[in-house]
């Protein structure tokens, strides 16, 4: 399996408005947000499509990156204060979807366990 090039609507195929995502603009590229509904999480999909051009980066340049941060309250409008998962790599090749879908559940799964874990160590220390 070879290389494949990816443009912004392969990737409005695979994550989808009406499943949640929602595509914002990052620098000089799209990047795909997930709000999880009962926690303050949101998953991020960086794409690498570049937006002037809606095509991916040169091949070897760059790869789809997953990660998750954390909001401050529930609500899309919630400011992000921390990261929670570190980014894992997509990288564009063969059957990439897969692998995306894949990486976004390991992601989703990841930052639930970091989450509460956060929120166990937070109120230990505002109970003294």
């Amino acid at each position: 399996m070879g290389y494949t090039k990816i443009i912004k609507e392969d990737m409005d195929d695979k994550l989808k408005s009406e499943k949640g995502w929602f595509c914002t603009r990052s620098g000089n590229e799209y990047i795909y947000d997930f709000h999880l509904s009962k926690l303050p999480i949101i998953i991020k999909v960086a794409s690498s499509v570049i937006i002037d051009t809606d095509r991916k980066r040169n091949r070897g340049s760059d790869a789809i990156r997953i990660y998750a941060v954390r909001k401050e309250a529930l609500g899309k409008k919630a400011k992000i204060v921390a990261g929670l998962v570190k980014a894992s790599r997509v990288y564009r090749m063969g059957d990439w979807r897969k692998n995306l879908e894949e990486k976004v559940h390991s992601t989703i799964l990841r930052s639930k366990i970091v989450y509460s874990k956060w929120q166990v160590k937070n109120s230990r220390q505002t109970n003294f």
